[in-house]
């Protein structure tokens, strides 16, 4: 018998065309407000050096990711221009990589202040920086005493170059929670008690909030990549730009009573027809999905029979009566992310982020008509284009 083609690899397709579409949707609901791009954790496990080049591209120029390391493969691939800030700030053993790459921490605490001060002080031409308050989320973030701190001292003030001071809300994807407007009411408040800067607050679900919540700039994340951000999921914009697919790579026919899977946590109620398709939790298939959730074959959605393993997933096709076979494509995630993560018992940001490494990005746009003279159009807007570079074995941040 002849194989059909295919690869045992699972495959996450990303529609790079839509995620701009998503980035200029965003823009659209705060068009006095600069628009900048969360690509942090790999640009939500859809690959930072495409995402961030597509949305170099649709004209985003300003970036935020959480380390220093993921800000280098971020100027590395949109090159020398556009902002890059580093939410999780200013570290000793960071310091060259964010001199070297040009990347702007994001100041927390007052001993980072002093910190990058310091280094400042002995570097030329030293990035600017943000400042971040905590305003009721307790998470990083500089406290109120903190900020009355650094508004008395002037002079550090200026040796850390702040272009934006910044805030996260708690609760924006609960529309009417009342710690939405106290948190812009306190963050506000405090602000003023700093030299005048721009301000930014919201995140995708915070943009939805209003334009009182979008200030001088908004960061929007999950919404770029076309996950729902609030409890008003018809009201979004943002459409999908994902699909984690995989290859069935043994059909096999049990008996009622048989069982399924490590520790043999499903057994047939009848006899089964399986399709064991190549990807697992080493891939993006959380293993909460165990005889619960449900892939689609064929636009039907089709139960996850016994436990979710590293490599394989097994799915009961007993009821599908068109063909399954070796080498059809199954889809784990698509447009029903959202079912999925509530099957997961997790969130659409776990779901994207916790992709594996191992999984071929698949890039895909359309391609640009010729102009009328036979040449290419040239994208004005774009990076300098770059080999891309080859993907990291290193732990998913």
């Amino acid at each position: 018998m002849t194989l059909p083609p295919y690869s045992t690899r699972p495959t996450l397709r990303v529609d790079l065309t839509q995620v701009k579409a998503n980035y200029e949707a965003l823009k659209s609901l705060a068009p006095r407000a600069k628009v900048a791009a969360s690509v942090k954790a790999d640009a939500y496990g859809l690959g930072i050096e495409s995402i961030g080049r597509a949305l170099y591209g649709a004209g985003c120029r300003i970036f935020f990711v959480a380390t220093a390391g993921e800000g280098k493969f971020l100027r590395d691939a949109i090159g020398p221009n556009g902002a890059i800030y580093v939410l999780n700030g200013p570290a000793p053993r960071d310091k060259g990589t964010l001199l070297g790459a040009k990347l702007k921490p994001v100041i927390s605490t007052i001993d980072q202040a002093r910190y990058w001060a310091d280094v400042s002080r002995e570097t030329n031409e030293p990035p600017y920086t943000a400042i971040h308050i905590d305003t009721g989320m307790n998470r990083l973030g500089l406290t109120e005493h903190d900020v009355k701190t650094l508004a008395q001292e002037k002079d550090l003030w200026r040796a850390i170059k702040p272009e934006w001071v910044m805030s996260h809300l708690a609760c924006s994807s609960t529309t009417d929670h009342p710690m939405n407007s106290a948190q812009l009411t306190m963050f506000k408040r405090l602000s003023a008690a700093l030299p005048p800067t721009p301000m930014s607050i919201a995140n995708t679900a915070g943009i939805y909030l209003g334009k009182n919540y979008h200030l001088q700039m908004v960061r929007p994340g999950i919404g770029l990549y076309g996950g729902k951000a609030t409890d008003r999921p018809d009201k979004e914009l943002g459409k999908s730009v994902v699909r984690l697919l995989a290859p069935i790579l043994q059909v096999r026919y049990i008996k009622a009573g048989e069982n399924i899977g490590y520790d043999a946590t499903h057994t047939a109620k009848r006899d089964m027809r399986l399709a064991v398709v190549g990807a697992g939790y080493a891939d993006g298939v959380p293993v909460a999905l165990s005889n619960n959730g449900h892939a689609i074959i064929h636009d039907t959605p089709i139960l996850v029979v016994g436990r979710v393993s590293m490599d394989l997933t097994t799915l009961d096709t007993t009821d599908i009566h068109l063909p399954v076979q070796v080498g059809s494509v199954v889809e784990f995630l698509g447009e029903h992310m959202e079912e999925r993560a509530r099957e997961a018992g997790t969130i659409n940001y776990e779901l994207l982020a916790r992709l594996g490494q191992r999984v071929r990005r698949d890039y895909w746009k359309p391609p640009q008509e010729p102009s009328k003279s036979g040449h290419k159009p040239v994208n004005r807007s774009a990076p300098p284009k770059r080999s891309s570079p080859p993907r990291r074995s290193q732990p998913r941040r």
